[in-house]
């Protein structure tokens, strides 16, 4: 079977895969004690195909595994075009590969536009319409990522994270949750509002918080990164 890693700013999500059905998945953090690549799989891996937006040196540990394993590793890369689906980027390889693998996914999924959003450390949106042709997208702090900058760059110091996204809170951390929360909702319908896809998908570690509070209806595709890694690495051969 095909080791999928992707590997984010702040957790490592991975998956199984036969062909491009994920069989089984899991993810870790980045961050927590202990070596998050012993967490990996082992056992029936044939090979690796890795998206990484980190450090070169993650990347590099993956290597290694790899190496101590005995078997291939294949780094995805974001390019001009994936058979039928073209990069709207003057300089294709600087669009995140992670944005780049889910609209492989989104794309190969059903036809006509879709607008992808990740929520993640950031916020990210993909436009790819009814052509086939990725149209560009935005990148903005992740809710989690702005009451960080809050609490570093300022003397707020929020006790909790948790609200209702009120427009009129009475309380300094309500303050703090709702209105990044707000903000990460506005922008999402704003996009959908302005936009007009035909399908919308949403991915990444705080997608399902922000899904209860969307105007329109989002279908949450957790694995969508590893969905488009798993279609991209089908047949490709090996890098490293």
């Amino acid at each position: 079977m095909r080791l999928l890693v992707d590997i984010g700013n702040t957790r490592c999500k991975w998956a199984l895969a036969r062909e491009t059905a994920l069989l089984e998945t899991g993810a870790v953090s980045r961050a927590d004690p202990g070596d998050w690549i012993a967490a990996l799989p082992q056992a029936q891996v044939e090979s690796i195909h890795v998206s990484s937006v980190a450090q070169p040196e993650a990347l590099a540990r993956l290597r290694a595994f790899a190496v101590d394993l005995g078997v291939d590793l294949s780094v995805a890369e974001s390019r001009a075009r994936f058979a039928e689906l073209t990069n709207a980027y003057h300089d294709p390889e600087r669009l995140g590969v992670d944005r780049w693998m889910a609209c492989i996914a989104a794309w190969a999924d059903a036809p006509g536009s879709v607008l992808v959003a990740d929520a993640g450390t950031a916020l990210t949106l993909d436009f790819v319409d009814a052509r086939g042709a990725h149209r560009g997208g935005l990148i903005t702090p992740g809710v989690a990522t702005m009451r960080a900058a809050l609490r570093r760059q300022t003397q707020l110091r929020p006790s909790r994270e948790n609200a209702a996204p009120v427009w009129l809170a009475r309380d300094t951390d309500s303050a703090i949750a709702a209105g990044t929360l707000r903000s990460a909702i506005s922008l999402l319908d704003n996009a959908v509002a302005e936009l007009g896809p035909d399908r919308l998908l949403l991915t990444g570690g705080g997608a399902a918080e922000l899904a209860t509070h969307l105007s329109a209806a989002w279908v949450l595709r957790p694995h969508l990164v590893l969905e488009g890694l798993a279609i991209h690495a089908r047949g490709l051969p090996p890098t490293g």
